[in-house]
């Protein structure tokens, strides 16, 4: 998004036309413009001209660091945002590319990020790799990763779970009778991302773990545990850079249809306790099917049910099977 005098426009880099087109009506914009070379996008140079900004050369990263050990542990420390002072980040810490701190005053665990001046340097270090891991990127542009992505794009984690499924509907059904409710909490958002989401923590987690390690041997992504406070461990995950999700939205396209999205919307909320049963929702989701919403045993089912169907609906147009 930029602001030009009085006037706000959202600006966007084509990769994908439709993804470009999604991003930007998502946002009240007065002018909308997709720079590339598709149909229908601006130059960027005559971009440029229209709105007198001048363009400078990229600043590519320039390995000064001693070792490729300073350069990944700059990459996981951007990645993961944080992590468990263990001893590995001295000479980061020396250079004054991290700093350590604790959020506790007794018997504090020490946990570590970086400054300002690393933070600036990892950022190069991201993108560097991802133009020299291009070629593989482009390959793993497709509706599917796009889905992933989307589900990865408010959190930039991923529990992976034991699940394995079959993406036909009994399948389906069968899975979202059995997996734990905490599967069902999602941040709230637009109705597509909550969705995409909520694929990633249940039926696509399995293909999301395997994005995941394939994001990992290229440094853009990483598994990190996840510790409390006092240093305890939680639970292992993996971590992504933001801008190799971004690229992903960007660069491929799924389309959802509004009406799927925000009713899966509402039964995420629905199960989660978190809406009210309007008797408009009940005549749009079937809801009115069940007479007594107080069973709570036989409501969640239902839930669980119609959940089901719609992601099922979803799926199919992936054609994963």
């Amino acid at each position: 998004m930029a602001i030009f005098g009085k006037e706000s426009v959202g600006i966007d880099f084509c990769l994908n036309y439709d993804s470009s087109i999604e991003r930007l009506n998502s946002f009240p914009f007065r002018k909308r413009i997709i720079i590339g070379d598709c149909e229908g996008c601006t130059d960027l140079w005559e971009f440029c001209k229209k709105y007198e900004i001048t363009l400078n050369e990229v600043e590519h990263f320039e390995s000064f660091l001693k070792t490729k050990r300073l350069e990944d542990n700059l990459a996981y420390l951007y990645i993961t945002q944080e992590a468990l002072d263990d001893g590995r980040f001295e000479e980061l810490k020396n250079f004054g590319f991290a700093t350590s701190y604790s959020r506790l005053k007794v018997e504090p665990k020490f946990f570590v990020s970086l400054t300002n001046e690393g933070y600036r340097i990892a950022k190069k270090i991201i993108y560097s790799r991802i133009l020299a891991k291009i070629k593989k990127l482009e390959k793993l542009a497709n509706p599917l990763n796009y889905l992933i992505a989307l589900g990865l794009s408010t959190s930039l984690s991923l529990k992976p779970e034991d699940f394995s499924t079959q993406k036909d509907l009994k399948s389906l059904l069968y899975f979202y009778r059995k997996i734990p409710l905490n599967n069902f909490v999602i941040r709230e958002g637009h109705p597509k991302v909550m969705l995409a989401e909520f694929l990633v923590k249940s039926a696509l987690n399995e293909e999301a773990v395997k994005l995941a390690k394939k994001l990992t041997e290229m440094g853009l992504a990483t598994s990190h545990y996840l510790y409390s406070p006092s240093g305890e461990p939680i639970w292992e995950e993996f971590r992504f850079a933001r801008e190799v999700v971004e690229y992903l939205i960007k660069s491929s396209f799924f389309s959802i249809e509004k009406e799927i999205a925000e009713k899966v919307r509402f039964l995420l909320h629905a199960i989660q306790g978190r809406a009210e049963i309007s008797q408009i929702y009940e005549e749009q989701i079937g809801l009115a099917e069940l007479k007594k919403p107080s069973l709570s045993t036989e409501f969640e089912e239902f839930l669980r049910f119609k959940i089901a169907t719609f992601v099922g609906k979803v799926l199919n147009r992936l054609d994963l099977n």
